[in-house]
């Protein structure tokens, strides 16, 4: 394999990888997720279980979405022939376009909240969090982990937050820092 990269001058090694726009508050923002999942722990007795609490209660859900996912469906598998007794299967598949999932888990209670769209837009991100209003009580406080992506922070999801009284708190992760929320672990291409 060397001989060839050595003939067409490829060499490999002699690239050097870079990150651009580093946050320059990563730290703070780090700090500031790490708070609230500490928040979430001290909910619980040493026995897992959720502790009363009085007073506004806030549910911390970590948020994240999952674009161009393909909808494929399979060729019909064909019965046993007799005598057989295996199914038979095409390996062809039909492509059906692609899908956004936009998915919440509460940190409480372990409960997914999904919502599957063809688009991605922040109508659809509005659509997702009056569903997530509707789950709770009107006096409790709903706590979201996500992105700084442009569909979360813009004017029609600003104007949507505006009529919501502080009902949802946003915790940002830094830039280059989805690893901080904890969906990300379940959503990983």
């Amino acid at each position: 394999m060397h001989i060839i990269l050595n003939e067409q001058g490829i060499k490999p090694f002699k690239v050097k990888y870079y990150c651009e726009k580093r946050d320059e508050q990563f730290e703070e923002k780090m700090h500031e997720v790490l708070v609230v999942y500490k928040q979430v722990e001290m909910l619980f007795d040493e026995d897992g279980n959720l502790l009363l609490y009085d007073g506004q209660f806030t549910h911390t859900i970590s948020y994240d979405e999952k674009p161009n996912i393909q909808a494929i469906g399979g060729a019909k598998d064909r019965a046993p022939i007799q005598g057989n007794g295996q199914w038979q299967r095409d390996c062809e598949y039909t492509r059906h376009g692609t899908l956004t999932l936009l998915s919440g888990i509460d940190l409480q209670t372990g409960i997914a909240i999904p919502h599957v769209h063809e688009k991605h837009n922040s109508s659809v991100f509005i659509e997702w969090l009056e569903k997530v209003d509707s789950m709770y009580p009107q006096c409790d406080k709903i706590r979201l982990i996500l992105d700084n992506l442009s569909v979360h922070t813009n004017a029609q999801v600003k104007a949507y937050l505006a009529t919501k009284n502080d009902r949802f708190e946003f915790v940002y992760t830094p830039k280059h820092g989805s690893w901080l929320n904890l969906i990300e672990s379940f959503s990983a291409r």
